[in-house]
């Protein structure tokens, strides 16, 4: 991932904060634990002074290395035993410190096995680009607070359907493709106009993708391209330049919010099509909500783009009445 070398620092240095914090938490854990449960400290004890002797053994019979390094093995699976034989009297699994960490996998160090942990590579986008999630309110917005009770049942749809039955399709492959992120690489095109629940419906799939382990970027259209620009314009350096755009080839789920409502320049059409190209290419999945209808998608960006989404995005079209008024008018 190609962030900046001074926000790839500042956020090492962060993850050694929270590991001090978790160590801490950790280590408040186990003496509570070990109070309670004077069994366990004996065996620690066992287990550390095992390792001890047998260095010890080592230096004064160099040529017992082998056997002593066996012996030591089977000392320690014995009392590795034991130890899980007490954590089960107790009631208790060996992954019960892993509460004391913000990530179980890594354990607040940001790696595992030598290579960057997928919480590590959120926290570096995060960091650089802003939360995946656009506001505070997404918290709330995930599949199972979806409401579709807001979509008329009388009133139809363009294609025949009622509202609420185009909506309830409409939340079934949205659902789909977030339960599916890992097996199918499938793409998005949410439209409709304001107020629909297209932004929900994104910071759904972003919220359900993340808690997976996977990494999203998670942008307005309008940013998107403000930053590409001043990247290509404001930045000398090439390698520095075009951390951005690697980060939104790279990245496991790439949302685009509001297509259409930025400022239109004769660079925004060949951006948007080497950014899905790329992205395509390398079997990564974009989501991708807009005010537009196809026509205007074809007008604002070329032909190409619009037989790129053609070909490689499924398209979910969203009909009803603007859901922030009713909402408003409910509250009331």
């Amino acid at each position: 991932m190609a962030i900046r070398t001074d926000i790839y620092k500042s956020a090492l240095r962060d993850y050694d904060a929270v590991k001090s914090t978790s160590e801490a938490v950790k280590n408040d854990m186990k003496k509570r634990l070990y109070d309670e449960n004077p069994e366990l400290g004996l065996i620690d004890k066992k287990i550390n002074n095992a390792g001890f002797e047998a260095a010890k053994k080592i230096i004064k019979h160099p040529d017992k290395k082998q056997e002593i390094s066996d012996e030591l093995k089977k000392m320690l699976a014995k009392l590795n035993l034991e130890k899980s034989m007490a954590y089960s009297r107790i009631g208790i699994t060996e992954d019960y410190f892993d509460k004391a960490y913000r990530c179980p996998k890594c354990h607040d160090t940001g790696f595992v096995d030598g290579k960057e942990c997928t919480c590590f590579r959120q926290y570096l986008i995060d960091k650089a680009y802003g939360k995946a999630l656009l506001n505070d309110s997404s918290e709330r917005e995930t599949f199972n607070n979806f409401r579709l009770d807001y979509y008329s049942k009388t009133m139809k749809a363009e294609n025949g359907l009622s509202y609420y039955d185009n909506m309830r399709l409409v939340y079934m492959s949205c659902m789909k493709f977030a339960e599916c992120f890992e097996s199918e690489h499938s793409n998005i095109l949410l439209m409709g106009k304001t107020g629909l629940g297209k932004t929900f419906l994104c910071n759904s799939i972003a919220r359900y993708v993340l808690e997976r382990g996977y990494t999203v970027i998670y942008i307005s259209a309008g940013r998107l391209f403000k930053t590409l620009q001043e990247e290509q314009f404001n930045n000398s350096d090439e390698a520095e330049m075009s951390s951005f755009y690697d980060d939104l080839i790279t990245v496991d789920l790439l949302i685009i919010d509001d297509l259409g409502t930025e400022f239109p320049t004769v660079l925004t059409g060949s951006q948007i099509f080497n950014i899905l190209n790329e992205r395509i290419v390398g079997e990564r999945s974009t989501v991708i909500s807009t005010n537009m209808m196809l026509d205007g998608i074809k007008t604002q960006y070329s032909d190409r783009v619009l037989s790129r989404l053609t070909d490689s995005f499924e398209f979910l079209t969203l009909y009803g009445e603007d859901i922030r008024i009713k909402k408003k008018l409910i509250e009331q």
